[in-house]
């Protein structure tokens, strides 16, 4: 009977959307390797510390396809909780890296925690909305969202990590903007987002980090100061052509003459090194991605699973357009991985869970939590 039950699922399954998922981590690991080749002494350790993440995170995600994604909900209270621990712990004891005190040391890993405060956070909207949406959506509902981001909010601006708490309360924002389209919440929720930016740039915000956005709006002021990642990100962009010069022949990846190559600025070095052609490749995957998690929508057997797709869309979204954005000098830099391709096991782990309970919607649409 149980194994039965579980052929089933994997007739079920999607297969579709794991492929793609699939090739988009096999580019990464393509493109991992030959920036390892671009060394002095070849050394290829976060080459195999991604195999490891992809492993990992495959592995997990085929796990939490067949959990029944409503346990989520049931747990979600206590999700929260541990998170917001979690988050308030990493300011004493977590490790900082590039100026950011945000992980929490796994033996010879580092996990970001803001990461897993992506899933809890729509997870824990989902619960609230769910429980809220068929009654109306009112102005004191928007607010008591928002109290729900508030913490894990102001705890990573603390870290300080200013473009992950940027995402925490734009996924807030759109998840709103999709499940309620009323111009008077729109102005308030406008309002309060102008407030809360105003406040973090006066109190919160640190030196470097407004220095990130006004050379944004100015890299030219300072090329070879703060303006350098900008203008090298640019050029390496600009020098892939059509076709690209080649997997490990891009010279502004591979020289390092572009800073951070394998995590924030890997589309960079794709556009370098395979062209606008490899570039497309990437952006047609990420559009059959996002084209498939809408197309669940429909499949969303009650509004807590409807919520999760689209919160976890917004996630995925906001931060291929950042990144995106990024590397090609239309928004500040603010650290955001692309995910599936980015180095980091936070990040890929995390995305493949989100992909793996996305996969859980589609099998359990119509079955009870309490059979599994």
């Amino acid at each position: 009977m149980f194994l039965k039950k579980y052929f089933s699922f994997f007739k079920s399954f999607d297969w579709s959307l794991f492929l793609i998922v699939f090739i988009l981590i096999s580019i990464s690991l393509a493109i991992q390797y030959t920036l390892c080749l671009g060394l002095e002494q070849n050394d290829f350790t976060s080459f195999n510390h991604q195999l490891i993440f992809a492993i990992l995170g495959i592995a997990l995600f085929f796990l939490l396809s067949f959990i029944d994604y409503r346990n989520f909900k049931a747990h979600s209270h206590l999700l929260y909780f541990i998170l917001l621990i979690i988050l308030v712990l990493i300011l004493f004891i977590g490790i900082t890296l590039r100026g950011t005190k945000g992980w929490l040391a796994l033996g010879p890993f580092n996990f970001q925690a803001v990461e897993l405060a992506k899933i809890i956070l729509v997870i824990s909207l989902a619960k609230f909305w769910s429980a809220k949406i068929k009654n109306g959506i009112y102005f004191k509902e928007i607010i008591l969202s928002g109290l729900l981001v508030l913490p894990p909010f102001i705890l990573v601006l603390l870290q300080p990590d200013f473009g992950s708490a940027s995402i925490l309360l734009a996924t807030w924002f759109l998840i709103l903007l999709a499940i309620d389209r009323k111009i008077k919440h729109l102005i308030w929720i406008l309002i309060l987002a102008a407030l809360i930016f105003l406040s973090t740039w006066n109190f919160l915000l640190k030196d470097y980090q407004k220095g990130r956005i006004l050379t944004y709006l100015n890299p030219q002021e300072d090329p070879f100061g703060r303006g350098y990642q900008i203008t090298q990100s640019i050029i390496a962009v600009g020098s892939g052509k059509l076709f690209g010069r080649g997997l490990g022949l891009g010279p502004q990846s591979q020289l390092r003459f572009l800073p951070q190559t394998k995590t924030d600025f890997v589309f960079s070095v794709i556009a370098e090194e395979m062209g606008l052609a490899g570039v497309s490749l990437v952006l047609i995957f990420y559009l059959i991605l996002f084209y498939r998690l809408m197309v669940l929508t429909k499949s969303a057997y009650d509004d807590f699973a409807l919520i999760l797709i689209l919160g976890f869309a917004s996630i995925f979204i906001i931060q291929i357009v950042i990144n995106i954005g990024m590397n090609m000098g239309m928004v500040p830099i603010v650290g955001i991985p692309l995910p599936l391709l980015s180095y980091g096991g936070s990040s890929l782990i995390t995305t493949l869970i989100m992909f793996g309970i996305l996969e859980s919607i589609l099998l359990h649409k119509t079955a009870s939590v309490d059979n599994f």
